[in-house]
């Protein structure tokens, strides 16, 4: 009667033996992502840790992915490292990708896999350029702004943050593709200056570093403006506000600069500080430009006029001569000849009367 349960004993602990002896091969199992997020055009490298990874030695890639039911995988293009608990992959994620989340899958040399449960979200870069107007003052709680940039039609926050203090969340929020506009609610926030963010549908944020909204005073005072002459304009932190005499009211408790001009004389300008509840009178004594006459000297004009000369036409008759080796002889004239022969007449005459 003792011998079958000595049996069943036997074949009990051979059982437990198996199993503590044979390893058991784990199932992968993802724990987290870094990062969550990534841009479309972009290539991001992720790591995964978890646990019971088993890679084949070769094409691992393919087994790991990027997952989204609504479009084809994106497969790591390249793994930098793994083991059994971490994996680095890099995948480039094409600008025709479908924005949204997406889960990362890993899958062992026996064919199973594991995915995450953390969603990696792919979306749209933003970027922010510029928001108006720059500041807006404690306890105004109706402040419009327009945020711009690129890639902000996603956007469904827009928020003022500091680090050590609460966000400044805006109400309001109409967003284009290079525009948002909102409200801020400035009542109790601390004046200080804050960076400006926002975040997309897709839980994407940016915020900028060269973009910032400065919460000022309430507290107001005033300046007067006087000027010799008068009748001159008026600058307030460089925007035009009138012409002179002027009184500048709610003006923000600080320093600010007053610059004043007129045609015909030379700007001046000075940095005024306004205390609350309180009037600094500023009078601008312009100094005219001094303007210097030209004298112009006439020119002469210098005409050329042609003139044109008669031409003579004269016939020349050349006169012909004859030349020999030993010498020349020229023709004499008939006046010469009748002297010759008048001189040989007189000779015999006076001969003649001699004998």
């Amino acid at each position: 009667m003792k011998t079958p349960h000595l049996i069943l004993c036997l074949i009990g602990t051979v059982l437990l033996l198996t199993m503590v002896i044979l390893p058991v091969a784990a199932d992968p199992s993802i724990s987290s992502i870094s990062p969550t997020s990534g841009y479309r055009g972009d290539t991001v490298t992720i790591t995964i840790t978890g646990s019971g990874f088993d890679l084949p030695t070769s094409s691992t890639t393919k087994y790991v992915r990027l997952y989204n039911s609504d479009t084809t995988n994106i497969t790591a293009s390249s793994i930098s490292s793994k083991s059994s608990t971490k994996i680095v992959a890099k995948f480039s994620i094409g600008s025709s990708k479908t924005k949204g989340d997406w889960y990362v899958v890993v899958v062992n040399d026996d064919g199973t896999e594991s995915m995450s449960s953390d969603e990696f979200v792919i979306s749209d870069e933003m970027s922010i350029s510029s928001i108006s107007p720059t500041s807006g003052q404690t306890n105004d709680d109706d402040v419009s702004f327009t945020l711009s940039g690129s890639d902000l039609s996603d956007v469904e926050e827009v928020y003022l943050y500091k680090s050590g203090y609460d966000n400044i969340t805006a109400s309001d929020i109409d967003a284009g593709s290079s525009s948002v506009t909102g409200t801020f609610e400035l009542s109790g926030v601390e004046e200080k200056t804050y960076k400006v963010c926002a975040k997309d549908t897709y839980g994407s944020i940016k915020c900028s570093s060269s973009v910032t909204f400065e919460v000022t005073t309430d507290e107001v005072g005033e300046i007067d403006v006087s000027s010799s002459p008068s009748t001159a304009n008026v600058y307030l932190d460089s925007v035009y506000v009138g012409t002179t005499p002027y009184a500048l009211t709610d003006v923000t408790v600080g320093s600010h600069v007053i610059k004043v001009s007129k045609d015909g004389y030379s700007d001046w300008s000075k940095i005024v500080k306004v205390t609350a509840d309180d009037t600094t009178t500023v009078t601008a004594d312009l100094s005219a430009i001094s303007t210097t006459v030209a004298t112009t000297v006439p020119t002469q004009v210098i005409t050329t006029v042609k003139t044109v000369l008669p031409v003579t036409t004269v016939k020349i008759t050349s006169i012909k001569t004859t030349t020999t080796a030993a010498a020349t002889t020229t023709q004499a004239s008939p006046v010469e000849l009748g002297v010759i022969l008048g001189a040989i007449g007189l000779g015999m005459v006076v001969l003649h009367r001699k004998h």
